[in-house]
């Protein structure tokens, strides 16, 4: 007997494309005695759903017996819970904190520079300092470099 109609059932069963009188059409193939072997694997799975209308279902006190059993007497009343209003300057809070670090780091690094700039401009005024001394050493210098030479001109013209 050819089997392929049931066989596209069950592909489209499983690919979840199969109406509610399809699957009815599977479940009471399945409820049959003479079932092919190679489909005897999908039996249980179809059968298992048959038995689930005859089952008994949970009560509607389901729930409180559950919560009754672990003692949790507390989740009897619903909590609820309210939303909170979120401004922009709640949302934004983050990005304050960031740019405060950011601005910290800049400024313990401008710190840190600092040492060296002023010992820099130090050094420049040492600098300016050995240069007007060295001026006015090479001042003095040609001063008396003159005063030789005027003595030596007064030594020759004598």
């Amino acid at each position: 007997m050819n089997y392929q109609y049931i066989e596209q059932l069950l592909d489209k069963y499983f690919e979840c494309q199969t109406t509610l009188e399809e699957e009815q059409i599977l479940r009471s193939f399945f409820a049959q005695e003479n079932v092919p072997v190679h489909l005897l694997s999908y039996r249980e799975l179809f059968n298992s759903q048959s038995f689930g209308k005859n089952a008994e279902s949970l009560g509607a006190d389901f729930d409180q017996r559950i919560l009754n059993a672990i003692g949790a007497e507390e989740y009897k009343e619903t909590k609820h819970v309210m939303a909170r209003k979120v401004s922009l300057s709640r949302r934004l809070r983050p990005l304050y904190k960031a740019a405060a670090c950011v601005a910290i780091v800049l400024s313990i690094g401008q710190a840190a520079q600092m040492p060296y700039y002023q010992s820099e401009a130090e050094q420049q005024e040492s600098l300016a300092r050995s240069l007007e001394q060295l001026q006015q050493i090479q001042k003095d210098k040609n001063a008396v470099a003159k005063g030789d030479t005027i003595i030596q001109l007064d030594k020759l013209a004598n």
